[in-house]
C-alpha cells in the first residue's frame, strides 16, 4: 500500500452525517479532508445535510422503484418517466455516480466486498455502536487487504456483546467478538484520552493497535455573533440570564440527565424570574410538567446550522449534566462560541473543562486559576452543587467574562479542525 496523498481515496462509513455527536465528528473530518484537497467519500444510512459528497445508501426497494419508473416497467406516462430520468441525471448525477462506484454500499446489512470495486486506500469506520453494529468478521477480512481504521466514539466494542447469532450465551458471544478483533488488522483510533485509556487497559484488546487524535471542530464557524441583535431576533430581553443545553432527545435520553439540570434550574426559578433555559434537541410537549413553561425554550435546529450558532451566541452560560460522556462535542461548540461551561465531571469531560477554583482548597474537581479556567465541574446528579454554581456565575459576571474569554482561547488552541487534517494523514500513512 502506497503513501496517502491527494490522489488517494478515503472512504468514511457512518450511520449518519449530522445526527448525534459521533456522526457530526465524522462529517467534520470528511469536510476538512475535502477542503484540503483530499478525495474523501462518505456513505451514510441517514443523510441530513445537502452535501453532494455525502452518499446516501438507498434501499434495494427504492432503487428498484426508481428503475421501474425510468425503464417503463410500470404503467406511467412516458413524459413522466423522462422527467424522472432527467432529474436523476441533472440534480443527483454526482451522488448517483459516486454511489454506483461502490454499489450502494449497505451499512445496515453489510456486504463489505462491494468496496473492492471502489478500491479505497483507507476505509474509515466512523460509527459502530447502538443498532448499527458492523459484522466484525467482514471487517477482519477487509483489514488484511486495506488500511482499515475504526473510530471509537464510545466503549460499545468493549462492553456490548455482538448479536447472538452463533452463540446464545452472552459470555461466549463476547469471547468470539474479541477473538475476531484480535485476529484482525483493524487500527482503532480514540478521540479522547478517557476512551484511549479504557481500551488500552482492557485485557481482551491489549494487543490491538490504538492511537489517539482529539476531537476538533470548525472554530471559524462556531464563534459568537452579536448577542444584542440575536436576542432582539428571538425576542429575549437583555436583562434575562440565558442558560443553554443541548443533546439529541435530551428529555428522554438517560445518558444526558436532564432531570438534574431541571431540578436545579426550577429551584432558581422559585427565587428569581429573570432566567431562561434554551434546551436544544427536543420539544416542549415532551416535558412532563408545564410549570415555569415561559422560562423554557425548546428548539431543534439542524446541527452545524447558523440557527444553532445563534442560540449559542444569545446564551450567557452552557450546562452539560451528562451521566456519561466520551467527549461532548456540544461542549466544544459552546467553548468555541465563548461560553463558560458548567458540566458534570464524568468520562472525558475534564479533558475540555478546566474548572475554576473559587477558593475551596479541598475541591478535587476545580483547581485552575482564573487565568486558565473556562468553567466549573460538579459531581454527576448533584442538583445542589449545580444550583450553587449557576448562581455563582449569575452573581459574578466579571469572573464569568474572564471564563468566557478563556473558553474561546482554549477552543482556538486545542479544538481547531484545521490542525487535525495533517494528524489524520500522518496517521493513515503510519498504518
Amino acid at each position: 500500500m502506497g503513501p496517502i496523498n491527494k490522489s488517494s481515496k478515503i472512504l468514511i462509513l457512518s450511520d449518519s452525517d449530522l445526527y448525534g455527536g459521533a456522526s457530526v465528528a465524522g462529517y467534520n473530518l470528511h469536510q476538512s479532508l475535502r477542503a484540503n484537497g483530499f478525495q474523501s467519500f462518505m456513505i451514510v444510512n441517514n443523510k441530513i445535510s445537502k452535501d453532494r459528497t455525502v452518499i446516501l445508501k438507498e434501499s434495494g426497494a427504492k432503487k428498484k422503484w426508481i428503475n421501474n419508473l425510468i425503464e417503463g416497467r410500470w404503467d406511467f406516462p412516458f413524459s413522466y418517466r423522462i422527467g424522472i430520468l432527467a432529474r436523476r441525471m441533472n440534480s443527483n448525477f454526482n451522488e448517483w455516480y459516486n454511489s454506483s462506484l461502490i454499489e450502494r454500499y449497505n451499512l445496515s446489512n453489510p456486504n463489505f466486498f462491494s468496496v473492492l470495486k471502489f478500491k479505497p486506500d483507507v476505509i474509515h469506520f466512523n460509527t459502530g455502536g447502538g443498532n448499527n453494529i458492523f459484522d466484525l468478521r467482514d471487517i477482519k477480512i477487509l483489514s488484511h487487504y486495506y488500511k482499515v481504521v475504526f473510530s471509537l466514539h464510545d466503549l460499545w466494542i468493549l462492553s456490548k456483546p455482538p448479536p447472538l447469532v452463533l452463540y446464545k450465551n452472552i459470555k461466549h458471544a463476547s469471547a468470539y467478538k474479541f477473538h475476531q478483533i484480535n485476529q484482525s488488522k483493524i487500527n482503532f483510533i480514540s478521540h479522547s484520552k478517557w476512551v484511549y485509556n479504557n481500551f488500552l487497559h482492557t485485557n481482551e484488546t491489549q494487543y490491538s493497535p490504538i492511537d489517539h487524535i482529539k476531537y476538533s471542530i470548525n472554530i471559524n464557524k462556531f464563534k459568537s455573533k452579536d448577542k444584542t441583535q440575536i436576542r432582539k431576533k428571538f425576542k429575549i430581553p437583555k436583562s434575562v440570564f440565558v442558560i443553554m443545553t443541548t443533546a439529541v432527545g435530551i428529555l428522554s435520553n438517560p445518558f444526558k440527565d436532564f432531570k438534574t439540570l431541571y431540578n436545579a434550574y426550577t429551584s432558581i426559578l422559585r427565587k428569581r424570574k429573570d432566567f431562561l433555559l434554551i434546551a436544544v434537541g427536543d420539544k416542549a410537549s415532551n416535558l412532563n410538567s408545564q410549570k415555569f413553561s415561559k422560562h423554557f425554550i425548546f428548539t431543534n435546529p439542524s446541527p452545524q446550522s447558523e440557527e444553532l450558532i445563534e442560540y449559542y451566541s444569545c446564551a450567557d452560560l452552557y450546562i452539560h449534566s451528562s451521566n456519561i460522556e466520551t467527549w461532548g462535542l456540544a461542549i466544544s461548540e459552546a467553548l468555541s462560541c465563548g461560553l463558560p461551561v458548567i458540566a458534570s465531571s464524568v468520562g472525558a469531560i475534564p479533558e475540555q473543562i478546566k474548572g475554576f477554583n473559587r477558593g475551596n482548597t479541598n475541591d478535587p474537581l476545580n483547581f485552575y486559576s482564573i487565568n486558565k479556567a473556562n468553567g466549573l465541574l460538579f459531581e454527576k446528579n448533584n442538583e445542589q452543587s449545580l444550583f450553587e454554581m449557576i448562581m455563582w456565575m449569575f452573581l459574578n459576571k466579571n469572573k464569568m467574562k474572564l471564563l468566557s474569554n478563556n473558553a474561546r482561547s482554549f477552543a482556538k488552541k486545542e479544538l481547531d479542525l484545521n490542525n487535525s487534517v495533517s494528524k489524520y494523514i500522518d496517521y493513515y500513512n503510519s498504518l
